[in-house]
C-alpha cells in the first residue's frame, strides 16, 4: 500500500498534577510516593527506546526500585503498545516521528530506535507552562500541519483526570463519578472528596463556567488542560487540527475552547472501551463538526491476557494508544496485522523481565 502521507509525527503532552496532595493516593497512573511524576517521562521512554531509562528512585539515599513489566491489575501499559503499533506503521513504510512536550516533569532521556526518524523532547522540570505552548507546541505542530503530515497529539498525565472531571461536571452539568486509572474504592472516595472540595472552592468565585477562572488557580486545572485549551484557542483558522488520540482529558478543554472557537472542527480518536458507563454521555457533548472515531480491533484475539484485560475495561486507554489503533485501522492493516503487532510488543517487552 502507497503511504498517503508518507510521514507521522506522534506528539505527547507530558504532565503530572503534583499539586495534588498524596498523588499517589489518587492515582494508579504512577509507581507510587514521590515517584508519581516519574510515569510520563518513563512512558515516552518506553514508546522510543522499548525500554524506561530514567530510573526509579527515592532520596537520599537514591535506591533504585524494581519495574514490573505489567500494571498492578495485570494489564499492559498502553504505552507498550503504541510503541507496537507506530512501529508497526514504520514497518509499511512510514515514516515516523516523535516528539514530547513535558510540563513540569522530566525530559525523557534520549535513546535509539531503528524505526522512527527523528525524536524531539521539549520542556522538563522548570520549564514555563505558558512559554513550552507558545515557543514549542504551537509551533510545532502547525509545522507539521502545514507540511501535510499525519499529526497525532497525545497525553500521558497522572493525576489530570481529577481536573477533567471537574471541568465536564461544570461544562456538561452531568454528575460524574471520579475517573481515571484506579477501580481503588478507597482511591475513588478520596478523589470524590476532593472534587466536590475543589468545586465549592470554585462556587464561591464563579456560578457559571469560566476558563480564565479555572486556569487562573492551580487547585482547578493541570498543565495539559492548559496546554489543549491554549492550543486549540490560538489554532491558525486556515490549517487542519491534529488527531486528537485520547479520551476526557481532550474532551474538557475542547468543549471549553469550543466556546471562543466555534469555527474549529477536528476528531477524537479514542478507544471504543472509554465510552462505557459514562463516557458516552460525556462524548455525546462533543460540538457539531467534531467526529469521535473509536477502535474496532478485537483485544480478545491475542493469547495474552493482558491485552484481553482491555476488553474488561480494567485498562482503556492512555499514551495516544486509541488514536493509533483509529490511526492503523484507517492506513490498512487488518486485524490480524494490528494484533500480531500488539503481540510482538507484549513479548518483546515482557521478555526484558524473564
Amino acid at each position: 500500500m502507497t503511504p498517503v502521507s508518507h510521514t507521522i509525527v506522534f506528539n505527547i503532552l507530558n504532565g503530572a498534577a503534583t499539586q495534588l496532595p498524596e498523588l499517589h493516593n489518587l492515582s494508579d497512573a504512577g509507581a507510587g510516593k514521590d515517584l508519581m511524576h516519574l510515569t510520563p517521562t518513563r512512558d515516552s521512554e518506553l514508546i522510543c527506546s522499548g525500554r524506561a531509562l530514567t530510573p526509579l528512585t527515592v532520596a537520599p539515599p537514591a535506591t533504585p526500585l524494581t519495574a514490573r513489566g505489567l500494571l498492578g491489575n495485570g494489564g499492559i501499559s498502553p504505552a507498550v503498545l503504541t510503541r507496537g503499533l507506530l512501529r508497526g506503521l514504520a514497518k509499511r513504510g512510514y515514516r515516523v516521528a516523535f516528539r514530547s512536550f513535558n510540563f513540569g516533569v522530566a525530559r525523557p532521556q534520549p535513546g535509539h530506535s531503528d524505526w522512527y526518524d527523528s525524536a524531539e523532547h521539549y520542556g522538563g522540570f522548570d520549564a514555563s507552562p505558558d512559554q513550552l505552548i507558545e515557543q514549542a507546541l504551537l509551533p510545532e505542530l502547525t509545522r507539521q500541519a502545514r507540511s501535510g503530515h499525519l499529526s497525532v497529539l497525545a497525553e500521558c498525565g497522572v493525576g489530570g483526570t481529577t481536573f477533567s472531571t471537574l471541568w465536564l461536571r461544570l461544562l456538561t452539568g452531568l454528575t460524574l463519578t471520579p475517573a481515571g486509572s484506579t477501580k481503588d474504592s478507597a482511591k475513588l472516595a478520596r478523589k470524590q472528596q476532593l472534587l466536590s472540595q475543589l468545586q465549592r472552592e470554585y462556587r464561591q468565585q464563579r456560578q457559571g463556567f469560566c476558563a480564565d477562572t479555572l486556569l487562573g488557580n492551580p487547585r482547578f486545572h493541570d498543565a495539559i488542560q492548559r496546554a489543549v485549551y491554549r492550543l486549540l484557542r490560538h489554532w491558525p483558522q486556515d490549517l487542519p487540527l491534529p488527531r486528537l488520540a485520547g479520551g476526557m482529558m481532550f474532551v474538557a478543554p475542547l468543549l471549553a475552547a469550543h466556546r471562543a472557537r466555534p469555527d474549529l472542527t477536528g476528531s477524537v480518536d479514542t478507544t471504543r472501551w472509554v465510552t462505557a458507563g459514562e463516557g458516552q454521555a460525556v462524548l455525546a457533548h462533543l460540538p457539531e463538526g467534531w467526529r469521535l472515531r473509536l477502535n474496532c480491533t478485537d483485544f480478545n484475539r491475542s493469547p495474552h491476557r493482558c491485552l484481553n484485560l482491555y476488553e474488561q475495561g480494567l485498562v482503556v486507554e492512555g499514551c495516544g494508544l486509541g488514536g493509533c489503533l483509529v490511526l492503523a485501522e484507517q492506513l490498512g492493516l487488518d486485524q490480524d496485522e494490528i494484533i500480531g503487532t500488539l503481540n510482538r510488543a507484549v513479548t518483546e517487552h515482557m521478555n526484558q523481565f524473564g
